[in-house]
């Protein structure tokens, strides 16, 4: 086998299976994590020759299963996609793009579920679905002569709330029985689109957002939220190896956290988040990522979801190397900031949680048939067949 040598050294290295959480995190959902034991044996195999085994004993093929159009989670209820494809260019090295998706159903609409499915894999970095809460983006929108508007700078967007984030290999499972994410009546969603062009040439993108609508069969007791624990305040000095920052939130009230993530760009060396519990000063490592990779941002959902009780403190800690021995980093000579673009810098962790005295007693209403064939691309494609 002529890569033996390199399953070697990268499963001791903990790069391959690629699952930058480090095993001292809390038990997360799909762990690909190798034990020690099955890194020795990996290691034994390649030192006896590497060689094939009996035949007989090989498992069957593992079947992934995905849905029609590619989806992960089940047959979306909803598919919504920019009107027209977008042309970006070949000079793109950083660009925020938004489109409007005129959702406007006239009732709360309570999603179990979001899926992102980029249309162009050499240009898409990363998707936010927005909700327009404000109603601002119309008027910005019709300001430029191209699909949706250059939107790096949200606040621009006055009230826009994230809904869902996604990054490669980043697909977050259906929400738990009894908890949705809420929808307002009356208003649109917004793709902010973040391109990075990196093939010298002009590509086109035309990307989908598919929604998982809870049934009316099922009580929503429950709201998802998301809180983010943010070191906006980011001072990474030129050539500096190994710069720290740390940021705080607290559990306001009693809480129930279903996933963790953490976010940082080029320069990211090792970040984590932990949690206080009321009463100590333990601190238990919900997420550690010690080789941040910028191409593997996953969201890892707990095993079993965690309880926070009022008071709970998270902190977030993060290291930078803005060093020259940094291979990924866009320029050593720069003092570095918080901002958008891939060589500017973030360092955020984050988790989804709902509120335990929360009881809402909400039944989902289904979105109309005019509704669906409005909304949905598919009943648009099939209508023009």
């Amino acid at each position: 086998w002529p890569f033996s040598a390199y399953w070697t050294s990268n499963s001791a290295a903990r790069k391959m299976p690629p699952w930058p959480a480090d095993p001292i995190s809390l038990p997360f959902q799909g762990d690909m994590n190798l034990s020690e034991q099955e890194i020795d044996t990996i290691v034994a195999w390649v030192d006896q020759g590497a060689k094939f085994g009996n035949k007989e004993d090989l498992p069957a093929p593992k079947e992934f299963k995905t849905f029609e159009g590619g989806w992960r989670l089940g047959d979306p209820d909803v598919v919504l996609q920019p009107e027209v494809p977008f042309m970006v260019g070949g000079d793109v090295t950083d660009l925020y793009q938004c489109f409007q998706f005129p959702f406007d159903v006239d009732h709360e609409v309570w999603l179990k579920g979001v899926e992102f499915q980029p249309g162009n894999t050499q240009v898409a970095h990363h998707f936010i679905l927005f909700e327009d809460m404000g109603g601002t983006f119309p008027a910005l929108d019709a300001a430029t002569p191209e699909p949706g508007c250059e939107c790096a700078e949200m606040d621009k967007i006055a009230g826009a709330r994230v809904v869902k984030m996604w990054a490669p290999g980043n697909t977050a499972p259906l929400s738990p029985v009894g908890v949705g994410e809420m929808l307002s009546p009356g208003k649109n969603l917004i793709l902010q689109a973040h391109y990075y062009n990196s093939t010298g040439i002009e590509q086109v993108d035309q990307s989908r957002v598919a929604l998982h609508i809870a049934s009316p069969d099922e009580v929503i007791n429950k709201r998802m939220r998301l809180m983010l624990v943010s070191a906006n305040l980011l001072n990474i000095p030129a050539g500096a190896p190994h710069v720290e920052h740390e940021a705080r939130a607290q559990a306001l009230k009693d809480m129930t956290l279903y996933s963790v993530g953490v976010h940082m760009h080029l320069r990211g060396k090792s970040i984590g988040q932990w949690a206080v519990l009321p009463d100590t000063t333990d601190e238990i490592p919900m997420i550690w990522v010690p080789n941040y990779d910028f191409n593997w941002q996953l969201n890892y959902d707990f095993v079993e979801p965690m309880k926070a009780p009022t008071g709970t403190q998270f902190i977030m800690r993060s290291v930078h190397d803005n060093s020259a021995d940094n291979p990924n980093n866009p320029d050593p000579t720069k003092d570095v900031k918080w901002g958008l673009y891939s060589a500017d810098e973030m360092a955020f962790s984050g988790h989804y949680y709902t509120f335990d005295d929360e009881a809402l007693g909400v039944k989902p209403i289904v979105l109309s048939a005019e509704d669906i064939a409005r909304l949905d691309v598919r009943q648009q494609e099939s209508s023009t067949d």
